[in-house]
Order: structure tokens, then C-alpha cells, then sequence
């Protein structure tokens, strides 16, 4: 699995997202503008703000979509000795990717866990070496690779 293969799909897959939330949020915009007030005045301020808390959402995933993006942009292609920010690791049981919290990433050379380092199993990762064993729900994973 290429590491540069896996960080374009990646980069792929957060620009459509980026756009799909960049649709939502001008949809969103929209219907707020739209809404005209009617005689219910206190049914027209609920659904006003209902409209503005979805936006507020919105906003917070453009935002870490857009995190996630500059991170993969730093993210350095050259194989690390220890697991860190950014470290493809292929071991024994699955595949991550450390360091952006995307979920499973589904390819055509395997699956991918994209996670955070804070994640549980991302803590016990970072630091280890290739055929460092962790243990991990009581399952012996081993590190095979680190791209």
C-alpha cells in the first residue's frame, strides 16, 4: 500500500465532502434568508433558529475539513522508524493512517483506519517500532510496517 496513493484518496474524498457541506451551508443560508415571518411569529423564530444551530454545525465540520486538509498537506512521505503524526502503519490485523479521524477509508489495495493519536488505539501505536507487539481488547497486534 502507497502512502502518497492512500493521502490523494484522502485529499479526494475531504474535497468532495468540503463541497457537498459548502452546499448545505448555502442552501441553509437560503432558507433562513427566505423564511418570511408569519402571523406565528414565535413558530417562525423557532424555525429561524433551528435553521441557524444547523448552520452552526455545518460550520464546525467545514472547519475540520478544512483541519484535516492542512494536515495531509504536512504529512511527510518519508518512512519514520517510530510511529508518530502522520505514520502509515501496516500491521498484522488492519492498516492505519495516524493522526486525522476520517473512519474507515475502503480501497482497492485494502482498508484503511484513518484515526486520531488520541484515539485508544492510536495512544497504544504512537511510539512503537516496527515488530513492536501491542495488545489491544486483549489482541496481540504487531507492527509490521511503517510507511
Amino acid at each position: 500500500m502507497q502512502k502518497k496513493v492512500l493521502i490523494q484518496e484522502l485529499r479526494l474524498r475531504l474535497t468532495a465532502k468540503f463541497d457537498q457541506l459548502q452546499e448545505t451551508k448555502a442552501g441553509l443560508i437560503e432558507s433562513r434568508d427566505s423564511d418570511t415571518k408569519s402571523s406565528a411569529g414565535d413558530k417562525y423564530e423557532t424555525g429561524v433558529e433551528m435553521i441557524q444551530q444547523e448552520l452552526e454545525r455545518t460550520q464546525g465540520q467545514l472547519d475540520q475539513v478544512e483541519k484535516q486538509k492542512e494536515f495531509l498537506n504536512r504529512i511527510s512521505l518519508t518512512p519514520n522508524a517510530v510511529v508518530g503524526e502522520g505514520s502509515l502503519v501496516l500491521t498484522d490485523k488492519a492498516s492505519y493512517l495516524i493522526g486525522i479521524p476520517y473512519g474507515e477509508l475502503k480501497l482497492e489495495t485494502g482498508n484503511v483506519y484513518c484515526i486520531s493519536s488520541a484515539s485508544p488505539i492510536g495512544e497504544l501505536l504512537t511510539g512503537t517500532q516496527k515488530d513492536e507487539v501491542i495488545t489491544f481488547r486483549e489482541q496481540k497486534i504487531t507492527v509490521k510496517e511503517i510507511l
